[in-house]
């Protein structure tokens, strides 16, 4: 527990299926009995987490399958094509637009978290490319994007003011600004 290499799991539904592969894949190599595996998973989620599953009548059985079944009920959206909603992008950039870009760090961090919503929802056909592209720009702080746009503007002297810019446009020039 506590290094790289171990499973991690954050709360979000998103990231549960890839920490239970990951402990599957450890308890498999380990030769885990259901009752070991289980309490191998409770040791790598955080502490506010362990309380909730400890409730589950399942964690108390021997049985992985029917302990993950119980686990999975709890994040809604953890798996199949719901993992993440268009209201997960819009909370996000909800979010971003009262938030002064002030470092490359900021900025990291917002366009992992929207490249990560926004490319599962361009992939599941629930988000067209021309409006993720205008999104991401349009939820900076109105400062930051005053300068971007003026940034864009002077870079990219022949694109039409009609045509949103593409996300990695943006990006550069937010990366090249801070």
């Amino acid at each position: 527990q506590g290094t790289d290499a171990t499973p991690k799991f954050d709360g979000m539904p998103a990231c549960l299926i890839p920490f239970l592969e990951d402990v599957d894949a450890i308890a498999d190599h380990a030769m885990l009995t259901d009752e070991q595996w289980i309490k191998a998973a409770l040791r790598y989620v955080p502490i506010k987490e362990v309380e909730t599953w400890e409730m589950l009548d399942e964690a108390a059985l021997p049985n992985w399958k029917k302990f993950i079944a119980a686990v999975k009920l709890l994040y809604p959206g953890c798996e199949g094509s719901h993992c993440f909603t268009c209201t997960d992008l819009e909370n996000l950039c909800a979010e971003q637009v009262h938030v002064l870009m002030t470092s490359q760090e900021k900025l990291g961090q917002y366009y992992c978290k929207f490249f990560k919503i926004s490319r599962h929802l361009i992939v599941k056909k629930k988000l067209a490319d021309l409006e993720c592209n205008c999104l991401f720009l349009d939820r900076f702080h109105v400062t930051s994007k005053t300068a971007i746009m003026w940034w864009l503007e002077i870079k990219l002297t022949d694109h039409h003011p009609d045509d949103s810019y593409d996300i990695k446009e943006v990006y550069n020039a937010a990366v090249f600004l801070l």
